[in-house]
């Protein structure tokens, strides 16, 4: 244990000193502000009032800038983290020391969650405070509770890919190897599996709209209207209207198990049952706002499980490997 305290926080002073972890956590600090001030001013321009609460003009925000950031601080710290001490030489002479490799592998994974938790840490304090400046709100203690446990979720989202690039990073013999495969795997998750995710549920199901319904969609709801033909009569019956019913849930359905296979899918689910429902425009919005904090953990459960689970497996499988590497 004392060694790997040690190696924790020796790697702990060095990221905090990186150039890298500075830059990101500016640019992300930056982005936080203008991402407030942009709701903000969306809100007034349009005449809309504010949503209720402090969470009702800040989740959105929130949301939006974990879901970016923690995956990206992430790779960012775990991408060279093994790979980057063999390329410079370090990683065998410190190894040469009385330094066992289960203790430095533990050391730079511990390191690595403190500086995520002191990144977003900053990163919600500014967004909160923030908010609180420019909307003249102040957080509720259940609205306060749900911010803490949502940085908890944040930290676990990045620590996930934290976990998922060290493992690319003690597999890859280069550092560029491990930052490429990173960033694809990042853009994969992000982007490309909601596309595909997409096109195959309209494969799959092609959503043919009965003649005389009119989809409207405003505020994340869809609305169904019935419109009347020339003679002034309608020209769909109720089972045209359950069918198409039954065709969106189903294609609903198919996208949302292909995008299950991603990191991503499980933190806006968590996201959506703890800060969503007070969200402008969030799911459940206006409608799920009364579910109490206990209950929106019972339902992110599933979510918190999986984020955790890959983590370990993650975590796990690069220690395995990493522990029985020759080093040269």
């Amino acid at each position: 244990m004392p060694g790997i305290l040690t190696v924790a926080s020796k790697e702990f002073s060095d990221i905090l000193k990186s150039r890298r972890f500075i830059i990101l956590v500016t640019i992300f600090l930056l982005l936080t502000v203008a991402a407030q001030a942009t709701l903000y001013m969306t809100f007034s321009s349009i005449g809309i009032t504010l949503p209720r609460g402090f969470l009702g003009s800040a989740a959105y925000s929130l949301i939006s800038i974990m879901s970016s950031f923690a995956p990206i601080i992430g790779l960012a710290l775990g991408f060279d983290s093994i790979s980057g001490e063999r390329e410079k030489g370090t990683l065998k002479i410190v190894l040469a020391q009385p330094v066992y490799r289960d203790a430095f592998f533990n050391g730079k994974f511990l390191a690595a969650i403190f500086a995520v938790s002191l990144a977003l840490f900053i990163s919600s304090v500014i967004n909160v405070a923030g908010a609180i400046f420019v909307l003249k709100i102040t957080p509720t203690i259940e609205e306060v509770f749900r911010i803490i446990i949502f940085m908890l979720f944040s930290i676990l989202f990045a620590t996930t890919y934290y976990a998922i690039a060290a493992f690319l990073s003690v597999v890859c013999k280069r550092s560029s190897q491990s930052m490429i495969l990173s960033i694809v795997l990042w853009a994969l998750f992000t982007f490309v599996i909601t596309i595909i995710a997409a096109l195959i549920a309209f494969i799959m199901i092609p959503i043919r709209v009965p003649a005389g319904i009119t989809i409207t969609s405003g505020g994340g709801v869809v609305t169904i209207t019935q419109v009347p033909n020339a003679t002034g009569t309608l020209t769909f019956t109720p089972p045209e209207i359950q069918q198409y019913e039954s065709e969106m849930m189903a294609r609903v359905q198919i996208m949302t198990t292909i995008s299950s296979v991603t990191p991503n899918y499980h933190f806006s689910r968590i996201a959506e049952y703890v800060l969503g429902v007070y969200a402008a425009g969030g799911v459940g919005a206006g409608t799920t706002a009364s579910i109490s904090l206990i209950s929106s953990l019972v339902y992110a459960l599933p979510n918190m499980l999986v984020l955790t689970i890959v983590t370990i497996l993650f975590f796990i499988a690069s220690y395995m490997i990493f522990t029985r590497q020759e080093i040269r």
